[in-house]
């Protein structure tokens, strides 16, 4: 299993070299409107004839470069037939006008059908493309990307892809078949999402949000529909509705986030009720997510009056026995079979804040004020109890009751206006105003209103982008992350540093797949000490007793393979400090039991002949 995720991760690094496979280039001039439009339809559509007259498929070893700072018009949707895959690119962006970004557009004829700007039955590579979903005069067209279902694809087990680099997504309300930006249609939907950015996806209509990546609205019908694997690495989504939305029976294999910034998520960030099975969220930066705020009588979704929890404004799980439907017992991608107990979710590295501006709206709008108290909203925590309750619950004995669902190194989990977890963003793409009016609309004033934060730049496409969401007074945030890189996005907001970042990314990915599937981090807090020991040595831990964290100082005095593992008072292991090959010198290792039970616990280092046992006292 811990292959198949790590596959999954990386598949980024694998699908898009075919893109340098590929025999044909096309490039495609910009289009001049109102003179001409159309050229990127024209020239996708002529090769797709092509390959219709004679059954080939040119299109699959064609790709479309468009120019930088050029405008595409389309006058009708892409069609991608099944079995083929469409590429288009174009060069890195730059920090000039000129090296923008080649934005896609909709014609503002009124004859056209606009529902998809791509429907796809086969596979999508986009890499430096500026996806505008309105049109030309800058009305918002509530178009999407559409991944249909794609037999060829399912008949030799690789199912619909669709590789998005350094794609911006921008201005998208909620499409006209109630999904998102990226649409699923299809059964094994497989989205590998790097350096994009989802901005101003909002929606006017007080009860529509925009989404990243969603099923159709089927008013909770049964589809089939379905996601193997969705992952998102060092992309932001800022202004926007949900990021994954799903109905009916459609849930998710495998879902990955690493390195991501969010900013003003309307309501679900990961999905209402948490249909998926395995979850990692690593090194990612929340604020202002899950605006729509607690309300005691919507508590837990619509329609579910009485429920005791709030939502989260991260992430919410929910059991599998609460799902309203059965997912198979032996999944497509991972099997279901277990429960609640073989789910495997991991949550470090991340910080949740609510601004101070939405918490006084909360309480002192002027229309929240004429609302009844069980109306009324209030900020989120970070996650419920519900959900808290999966990450730290132990039998008796001190093992964990769900041993591959894990979290650590959470800023903001018990205040959600902690200070330290207010990251400070530079220019937070935030129309104040504007926003308010909408949260006054969607909590039952029942009016419409445009929230989107300078959209009349994005309308013309000016570049670069008038916002910063890094941050340089905000330790500990600003090293936060694995490796002390900054949490969040840093390829948008942390240029400099992602060069580093990227260098030892395939150990990162490799620490968390580990971690995701074992339960346990590879790399502990073991920290080497000067001096070269004599011999072996296991010292009492201090302080003893301790809550929650304790040091375990241990010497090595030649290298070879080591462990040092806590076990409850029943000889069950329940920690691993350190499992691996360590050189000579004296180490010190720290012991969190803040998931743990209060009692005596022990501790043995072991390594070659050598094998001692100590006692420590968790005392809370």
């Amino acid at each position: 299993m811990k292959q198949f995720i790590w596959a999954l991760l990386f598949a980024v690094a694998v699908i898009p070299a075919s893109l340098y496979a590929q025999t044909d280039t096309v490039n495609v001039p910009a289009d001049n409107p109102p003179n001409t439009i159309g050229n990127l339809n024209n020239a996708i559509g002529a090769i797709v004839g092509a390959d219709t007259v004679h059954h080939t498929d040119n299109l699959s070893n064609t790709v479309f470069k468009l120019e930088p700072n050029g405008f595409y018009i389309l006058n009708g949707t892409i069609i991608v037939p099944m079995g083929s895959h469409l590429t288009i690119v174009a060069p890195d962006p730059g920090s000039t006008q000129a090296t923008a970004l080649p934005q896609i557009a909709w014609t503002s004829s009124g004859s056209i059908t606009n529902r998809f700007v791509i429907d796809s039955y086969g596979d999508i590579t986009m890499k430096n493309i500026w996806v505008m979903y309105a049109n030309s005069s800058g009305a918002q067209v509530g178009s999407t990307i559409e991944f249909e279902e794609d037999t060829v694809h399912n008949n030799n087990g690789t199912g619909e892809n669709g590789i998005f680099e350094d794609v911006i997504f921008d201005y998208d309300q909620v499409p006209q078949n109630g999904d998102g930006s990226i649409g699923v249609s299809c059964l094994h939907f497989r989205g590998k999402f790097t350096n994009c950015y989802f901005r101003n996806c909002t929606d006017p209509h007080y009860r529509y949000y925009g989404r990243a990546v969603s099923f159709p609205y089927n008013n909770g019908n049964e589809t089939g529909h379905h996601i193997d694997s969705l992952s998102y690495e060092n992309c932001t989504f800022a202004n926007i509705g949900y990021v994954v939305m799903q109905e009916g029976n459609e849930y998710a294999d495998y879902i990955n986030f690493n390195h991501c910034t969010f900013l003003n998520v309307v309501m679900y960030t990961f999905n209402e009720y948490g249909w998926w099975h395995w979850l990692t969220v690593n090194n990612s930066i929340f604020v202002n997510t899950y605006m729509y705020g607690d309300i005691l009588q919507g508590r837990g979704g619509s329609g579910k009056v009485g429920v005791s929890y709030p939502s989260g404004g991260t992430m919410n799980i929910d059991s599998i026995a609460n799902f309203g439907f059965t997912p198979p017992a032996a999944g497509d991608l991972i099997s279901w079979t277990g429960g609640d107990s073989s789910r495997h979710i991991l949550f470090t590295n991340s910080s949740y804040y609510t601004e101070n501006w939405l918490i006084d709206y909360m309480a002192n709008s002027p229309y929240v004020q004429t609302l009844a108290d069980s109306l009324k909203p209030h900020p989120e925590p970070m996650m419920s109890a519900k959900t808290l309750v999966f990450f730290d619950s132990v039998y008796a004995n001190g093992t964990k009751a769900f041993p591959y669902i894990n979290r650590a190194n959470l800023y903001g989990l018990t205040n959600y206006n902690d200070p330290i977890a207010n990251p400070g963003f530079g220019l937070a793409p935030t129309n104040i105003d504007s926003l308010k009016q909408f949260l006054d609309d969607r909590w039952g004033a029942n009016h419409d209103c445009n929230w989107a934060f300078n959209v009349n730049d994005d309308i013309n496409g000016v570049w670069p982008f008038n916002e910063d969401m890094s941050y340089s007074n905000s330790s500990p945030l600003d090293t936060a992350a694995m490796d002390h890189f900054p949490l969040g996005d840093l390829y948008h907001w942390f240029p400099t540093q992602y060069p580093s970042w990227k260098q030892q990314a395939q150990a990162e990915r490799l620490r968390i797949s580990t971690w995701l599937t074992t339960g346990k981090d590879p790399l502990t807090d073991v920290k080497q000490r000067p001096g070269l020991p004599a011999k072996y040595e296991l010292a009492q831990n201090y302080p003893n007793p301790f809550n929650p964290t304790t040091a375990i100082n241990y010497s090595v005095p030649q290298n070879g393979f080591v462990t040092l593992k806590v076990y409850n008072v029943l000889g069950q292991e329940v920690a691993t400090l350190f499992s691996g090959v360590q050189h000579a010198g004296n180490y010190v290792a720290t012991f969190d039991g803040s998931r743990f039970s209060s009692g005596v616990y022990f501790y043995r280092l072991q390594a070659g002949n050598f094998s001692v046992t100590k006692k420590l006292v968790l005392m809370k």
